[in-house]
């Protein structure tokens, strides 16, 4: 019999026991000097972008590191570059490592941050006749597979009454997914910022559900166990680095509103819509046990329902380094 809660203490018991560096591994092993660390990212990242165009910021935590930053156009694409090993580190919605994990991806997750609701949403026309959600029966819903979207959409049509069988999704990359919302060869479009802000602005699409209605998720910080397993220190700078960065930006909003601007190429008007939809600070935080717990309930739910091919533990997926 599956037990649903586990105790926070046992399942930290559990994580540490499963999730720690291997005992095999010798200390020459783990405290290999870092001369090149490798980060994927996606260009909406804020964080990211602050951390490229302010390099002091990695620099005080990683001195002695090459730093080497590879974009991607959404979570699943960059960690199957994690997975085998082109990259060391990098940021994803809640979505994307539970696909990866059910595919049998080699990833780790080391810390997690809060993801502010209005960061993603479900758009429709703004002259569409979808204007509630069990409307979107038979419509054809572009967004990225296994990414966060494909979470909240999941969730939407819960909240629906409708299943996967009732709607017709449209696997797209977001610049793809963006093209056939313009030309109107999909009905509805979920996505993250900036897109979502991009498009609403243009006035040809309207917000039918962001993920305010739901319980909270998270972001994660998610590494390559290989990397980890020789670097572990590493996991404590790049999340100080990381927060140095979140710190920044609120000590210093107009100069985060140019950056962002510059970076995703959108009005500094459009990218403070955009920033305002973020937590100030948005921190990283190292793994807990209410947070695997949450992932884990996502990861029972797509299970449930088909959506990966099989049921998976999120714990086993866990880094702690050792103290």
């Amino acid at each position: 019999m599956k037990h649903p809660i586990l105790t926070t203490s046992l399942l930290s018991s559990i994580l540490f026991s499963a999730c720690a560096p291997s005992p095999q591994s010798s200390p020459e092993t783990q405290n290999t000097e870092l001369k090149k660390l490798v980060i994927g990212y996606q260009k909406s990242s804020l964080s990211a972008i602050t951390l490229k165009s302010e390099p002091g910021l990695l620099q005080q935590h990683f001195p002695n590191t090459h730093i080497e930053w590879k974009e991607f156009p959404a979570g699943p694409q960059l960690l199957e570059a994690l997975s085998v090993g082109a990259v060391d580190v990098g940021s994803v919605g809640n979505t994307p490592p539970l696909f990866a994990q059910s595919g049998q991806k080699n990833l780790a997750y080391v810390a997690y941050e809060k993801y502010h609701p209005q960061a993603l949403g479900l758009l429709v026309h703004q002259d569409s006749n979808i204007d509630h959600l069990t409307a979107l029966k038979g419509k054809r819903i572009a967004l990225q597979r296994g990414s966060n979207a494909h979470d909240l959409l999941d969730k939407i049509l819960q909240k629906a009454h409708l299943t996967w069988q009732d709607i017709q999704p449209i696997w797209l990359s977001p610049a793809d997914a963006r093209a056939a919302f313009e030309q109107k060869t999909v009905d509805a479009w979920l996505i993250w910022e900036p897109f979502q802000s991009v498009a609403l602005q243009g006035k040809n699409a309207r917000l039918l559900s962001d993920a305010t209605p739901f319980a909270p998720s998270y972001s994660f910080s998610i590494g390559n166990p290989e990397f980890l397993k020789q670097h572990p220190k590493a996991v404590t700078q790049y999340i100080a680095a990381a927060n140095a960065a979140a710190h920044w930006v609120t000590q210093h909003p107009q100069q985060a509103v140019q950056l962002y601007s510059q970076a995703i190429g959108i009005t500094p008007e459009l990218a403070e819509v955009v920033l305002k939809k973020r937590y100030q600070p948005t921190l990283l935080h190292p793994m807990t046990p209410d947070v695997i717990q949450t992932q884990q309930q996502i990861a029972d739910r797509f299970s449930a329902e088909k959506l990966i091919p099989k049921p998976i533990k999120v714990a086993e997926f866990v880094y702690l380094p050792r103290p």
